[in-house]
Parts: structure tokens; sequence; C-alpha cells
């Protein structure tokens, strides 16, 4: 387990490109979702549907801070364990 964990931090530390587009996605699909909460609220009258959409939207929202966080986590902390792991590769040597 300790090995897949440490696999899967090197691959996404090591790619802040991919990071940063995972970040801006998240960051777009927790706009829309707030749109469309903001949609059902001000623009749909009072019903099942208009709940319906503001749960999906709910949805979005937050299927997007976390999208966004996992970005920011490969970012910066996962490239600070890269580089650590990196260094102690190169004191071994």
């Amino acid at each position: 387990m300790k090995e897949k964990i440490h696999r899967l931090a090197m691959k996404l530390g090591n790619s802040p490109k991919l990071a940063l587009i995972k970040m801006i996605q998240g960051g777009l699909l927790f706009v829309f979702g707030v749109l469309m909460l903001m949609v059902s609220d001000r623009v749909l009258s009072e019903s099942l549907t208009q709940e319906i959409i503001a749960l999906f939207g709910l949805i979005l929202a937050s299927c997007g801070v976390i999208w966004t966080m996992a970005g920011y986590l490969s970012m910066s902390v996962l490239r600070i364990y890269h580089m650590l792991q990196k260094r102690d590769e190169d004191d071994a040597n």
C-alpha cells in the first residue's frame, strides 16, 4: 500500500502542468455548479424540478472543490514530497 501511494505521489508531483490544468478544471466546475444553484434559486419557480437542479448544482460544486484540491495538492504538497525524495536519493548515491 505504501509503495502505491509513493508511486502516485511521484507521478502527480512530477507534472505541475497537469496539476494546474486540474486546478483550473475544478474551479470551472465549481463555478458552473454555483451558477446552477443561483439559477435554480432565482429563475425557477418553487417545485421539485428546482430542488433537483439545485441538488445537481451542489453535487457539481462539491466535485469541483474536490478536483481543485487534488490539483492543488499535486502542485504543492506532492511536489515538495517529490523534491525531498529526489534529494534523499541523490544523498544516498
